[in-house]
């Protein structure tokens, strides 16, 4: 009788098929890790900008609102003070300047000195009317626009990146059910499928970063 060799068979084809399915099973694990982690950072930055944007627009709109007060007692105090003016009550005229706000002071020089200017409230580039709380705003509006973007690509980019934890999730299904087969052609179709969608979720990830 001849002695049998164990080095001159070949390994099973099922151990062969298992070898694969950890090769695969490992970088699936691997890169679904990654792609999960960068989506939950992304998630986070998304939450952050919105968060960002809605407290910046809060804010815009107290300012907006404070404006509208001031602006509205600048227009009370110039109706007294013109109607102070046109009657001769010079004293009662003076007497208001005085409670108005420098910038409202230099517009009714600027209305008294302007044959165009209907009221010191025209829209005018020389006006020197402001309103600060306006300049606020509107700062704090475009401040908000962009953490706004910032978020939204932040979700976007999330968004790829949890598409790819999706395609490497089924990965993971694949190469794990394909080695419980015992049809070795089942488990070869499971493994092949596998492989393919492990190459499209890298494909995912890798064009999300």
């Amino acid at each position: 009788m001849s002695d049998f060799n164990p080095a001159a068979v070949d390994d099973p084809p099922n151990d062969r098929l298992q070898l694969i399915a950890a090769i695969i099973l490992g970088l699936a694990a691997t890169l679904t890790a990654v792609s999960a982690y960068k989506a939950a950072l992304l998630d986070g930055d998304a939450l952050s900008g919105y968060t960002e944007s809605t407290a910046k627009l809060n804010d815009a709109n107290a300012f907006n609102a404070q404006g509208n007060s001031t602006e509205a007692l600048d227009q009370q105090l110039f109706v007294q003070y013109a109607s102070a003016a046109q009657s001769g009550n010079e004293e009662f005229a003076d007497y208001l300047t005085t409670l108005m706000r420098p910038e409202l002071v230099k517009a009714i020089d600027w209305w008294q000195g302007s044959e165009d200017a209907a009221t010191p409230f025209d829209e005018a580039d020389d006006n020197p009317y402001v309103v600060q709380d306006y300049e606020d705003r509107a700062e704090l509006e475009e401040e908000a626009e962009s953490a706004f973007k910032a978020g939204a690509a932040a979700d976007e980019q999330g968004d790829k990146f949890e598409l790819a934890t999706v395609l490497l999730a089924l990965t993971l299904f694949f190469a794990g059910v394909g080695t419980l087969f015992k049809r070795r052609p089942v488990s070869v179709g499971l493994l092949g499928i596998s492989g393919v969608v492990l190459l499209a979720g890298a494909i995912q990830l890798v064009s999300a970063l």
